[in-house]
């Protein structure tokens, strides 16, 4: 059997060419996507850059749930978070034997042109730097800055700390293999990092093993300890990566990029492939007649589609490493990774692209096998001729499922992450209407062939005797239409509605933000509120903390801000308790949180803070769940102390007059702020998140709509190529080529709008969902659809449908097909 499958392929190659090009698409898809996700997921393997001289480094807890045996599946600390030393270890870790040298390390915020942080003169040490020119910082003003630069020794430079802009003398440049950072002296360094400590480096002596010099760190902590001493690549850990938000960012997008890539390749291939065989049945019925036993015929087409699998796999491996750097290069250029991402070689995604070949072409082909294996050699004969019906009770079961599977996860649409759940949703309607498809092209169809003549009961006929052709014919059209109608509708309402939503509950009159790419000052807080007219002022920042419910730990979204503000700059829906309270070591809790704990007004809450301390803070509200606002309110006061960068992303405030507002500019501007009011700020800031979600949807959905939009080609020109007997016998009885061509151009016609009811209903179950999730904690949803790019989708499915579908039949004049 596999060597009548090799001639078969051999032979009839042009006939598999449909099954090859939708196999080496998905795998070409599917391999880029995971060479960019692992190119995402750099930075565990790589060196330290800043702890790169041997050495030990005691670090503070990395994640929620900071125990001595914390759980790997625990949350990590938001991106730009760290973990702190507390001062009581420095006299314990100074007494351990085979240290050579103990040194502090702190950094605070101190930020001019590329340095971000400020660190003691000593921590020159843990990295090769060499003096370039002047001297070491001497005085509480002097900094060190490193090259390239144009400042020299002498020079006076304004650096952007947490307190405010402040003066700094330069007294040297250094040349530093580490990334660059401004260097001052223990005091000052003391100072902008409100004395807390980054982390503690144990020097080796001579001959000392930094394992055996961690071991006795270890020890002298005691197992009680939630710090952590890291030795060789792993002191990369006690790093602070200032790109951590962009690579989180680009491993969910492009990890939820290669989970869509996946599905829909699948999907696609695994229907082109069992198309094709489909359309081979009078060939298997042949030999069925022929005395082939079932298995045999099972054999021969299992032994193609690896064949195929095989072919279009290698092929579609190459092709995804090709396209995977400019990928990821144009994520890059987007802002939507760092800027030095870049594709490195990996063997396992090109290897996992081949066998999802593989394993779909065979799935494809085996379905199909297995049907036409299971008919006599009569009744196959009939089947080749006339078809069956391609409705059948596990279609129906399996679309139930799916539709079942959409009510529990429609609901986690209006939590954080609601535009990954948004894409499960769009994916689980796509497939229960890919099942419930076959229901579709008679009603369609017949409304379409309606009309006198004999091209169109020939239409009407065809649509009636070759269901599974239109039904195979359609699925890309859904997809295509499915995918990108789900997706920018659900996208644009979910973000309407939180844009609206915040719109409702903020009542500040101008926003005070940062004007530049330093962090607003602290001191910016104060001089608002000094300012006459100005009747309230609060800062906010955006965090996240985590609490274990079920022995669970889990993030929850959180604001830093002024709680007796909060009250007169927000529409708070208080249930219970004040917000007046909420000073100090207290907490406001949404009413989701506090059911799941039993918490209420004057209980004790325990949550990790995002530095991973762990905090028992007293409940003074409980707020109703809404869209816009955070799951809980923390004071101020503990921003300072548990924040690596304790700065207000924006000042809220109640503004009495125009001029009011322009003496607040005036006062932030010399501290790098503007103020705004807040109708321009939620703009400007509904603009942005338009952009991000833009780019978004557009590396998600890019480039599997482009090979949807080539498998509709595909599959067409497959099962027009496929009617050639059917076409010539038309034009042998005395059809007109004009008629054959008016013939195909109806059955395109029904396929395209097959797809586009299909894909319609897709996206009105998705915005069904959205309303269903986001009516729980929104007063309206605020429902958006792109009409433009929606109907250029449609356009342009409809017009690759009809060309795919009529061109195999279009021949110059005084040719017969």
């Amino acid at each position: 059997m596999t060597a009548l499958a090799c001639y078969t392929f051999r032979a009839r190659w042009i006939g598999f060419a449909g099954s090859l090009a939708a196999v080496a698409l998905g795998v070409a898809l599917f391999t880029a996507a995971g060479l960019t996700l692992a190119a995402a997921m750099r930075g565990s393997d790589e060196p330290p850059r800043w702890y790169i001289s041997p050495s030990v480094v005691v670090a503070g807890p990395d994640g929620a749930g900071s125990t001595p045996h914390r759980s790997a599946t625990d949350p990590p600390l938001p991106p730009g978070e760290r973990g702190f030393v507390p001062a009581a270890t420095v006299p314990t870790l100074s007494t351990v034997d085979g240290a050579s040298t103990v040194i502090v390390d702190r950094a605070g915020y101190a930020r001019y042109g590329p340095a971000g942080e400020a660190h003691p003169w000593a921590a020159g040490a843990l990295h090769p730097v060499r003096m370039r020119d002047g001297a070491p910082p001497t005085r509480d003003d002097h900094v060190v800055v490193t090259s390239p630069s144009d400042r020299r020794p002498g020079d006076v430079i304004t650096v952007a700390t947490v307190s405010g802009p402040e003066p700094f003398t330069v007294s040297g440049v250094v040349d530093s293999a580490a990334a660059p950072a401004l260097y001052v002296t223990d005091a000052t360094a003391a100072r902008l990092a409100r004395d807390r400590i980054a982390a503690v480096v144990l020097l080796p002596r001579p001959g000392t093993d930094p394992h055996t010099l961690a071991e006795r760190a270890r020890a002298a902590l005691g197992d009680a300890t939630p710090l952590r001493v890291l030795t060789g690549s792993d002191r990369r850990g006690a790093e602070l990566d200032p790109d951590a938000g962009l690579e989180i960012a680009a491993v969910s997008l492009v990890g939820t990029t290669a989970g869509v890539a996946g599905v829909v390749a699948a999907v696609v291939v695994s229907g082109t492939f069992a198309f094709t065989v489909a359309q081979r049945r009078r060939e298997f019925a042949l030999l069925r007649a022929a005395g082939a036993t079932p298995g045999q015929v099972r054999a021969v087409v299992v032994a193609e589609a690896a064949l195929v699998g095989s072919v279009a796999g290698v092929a579609g491996a190459v092709l995804g490493t090709v396209l995977a750097p400019v990928f990821a290069a144009w994520l890059a250029r987007h802002g939507m990774a760092p800027s030095d991402f870049a594709v490195r070689p990996v063997w396992w995604a090109p290897a996992a692209g081949f066998a999802l070949g593989l394993v779909v072409a065979l799935a494809g082909a085996s379905v199909a096998a297995r049907r036409a294996a299971r008919t006599a050699p009569v009744d196959a004969l009939r089947e080749a001729s006339t078809g069956r019906s391609a409705m059948t009770v596990t279609r129906c079961v399996a679309a139930a499922f799916c539709l079942g599977g959409v009510v529990p996860i429609a609901r986690l649409m209006a939590g954080p992450a609601g535009a990954a759940y948004l894409l499960l949703v769009v994916l689980l309607l796509i497939m229960a209407g890919a099942m419930l498809l076959p229901a579709l092209p008679i009603p369609v169809g017949t409304l379409l062939t309606v009309g006198r003549g004999a091209i169109a009961a020939l239409a009407r006929a065809d649509v009636l005797a070759e269901r599974r052709r239109y039904v195979s014919t359609a699925v890309p059209v859904l997809i295509t239409i499915g995918l990108a109608g789900g997706a920018l509708v659900g996208t644009a309402t979910i973000s309407a509605t939180e844009a609206a939503a915040l719109r409702h509950r903020l009542t500040a009159s101008v926003v005070v933000t940062a004007a530049g790419a330093a962090a607003l000052p602290v001191s910016a807080v104060e001089r608002t509120r000094a300012v006459p007219g100005v009747a309230a002022a609060m800062p906010v920042k955006t965090t996240t903390v985590f609490d274990s419910v079920g022995g669970r730990v889990r993030e929850v979204s959180a604001w830093y801000t002024d709680g007796p503000a909060a009250a007169t700059l927000i529409r708070l829906p208080v249930a219970a308790g004040t917000f007046a309270e909420l000073t100090d070591d207290s907490v406001a809790v949404n009413a989701a949180l506090a059911a799941a704990h039993g918490w209420r007004p004057g209980a004790r809450a325990r949550l990790w803070l995002n530095d991973g301390a762990v905090a028992e803070l007293r409940v003074v509200a409980v707020f109703a769940d809404r869209l816009g606002l955070p799951e809980l309110f923390l004071p101020w006061s503990l921003a300072a102390a548990h924040s690596t960068t304790p700065t207000p992303d924006a000042i809220y405030l109640a503004v009495g007059s125009p001029a009011d507002h322009r003496a607040v500019d005036a006062a932030v501007t010399a501290l790098g702020g503007t103020a705004l009011p807040t109708a321009q700020y939620l703009t400007t800031l509904d603009s942005e998140f338009d952009r991000l979600n833009r780019l978004a949807l557009l590396t998600v959905l890019g480039a599997t709509l482009v090979y949807t939009a080539i498998s509709i080609a595909n599959t067409q020109l497959i099962a027009t190529t496929g009617r050639r007997r059917e076409l010539a016998t038309l034009r042998r009885i005395g059809a007109t080529r004009g008629q054959v061509r008016w013939l195909l151009w109806r059955g395109a016609l029904t396929v395209w709008s097959v797809g586009v009811a299909c894909g319609g209903l897709v996206t009105v179950g998705t915005l069904i969902a959205i309303h269903a999730a986001l009516g729980r904690s929104t007063d309206a949803v605020s429902t958006r659809v792109p009409v433009l790019p929606l109907l250029a989708v449609v356009v342009c499915c409809g017009a690759i449908t009809v060309a795919a579908g009529v061109a195999p039949a279009w021949r110059p004049p005084g040719r017969r097909p």
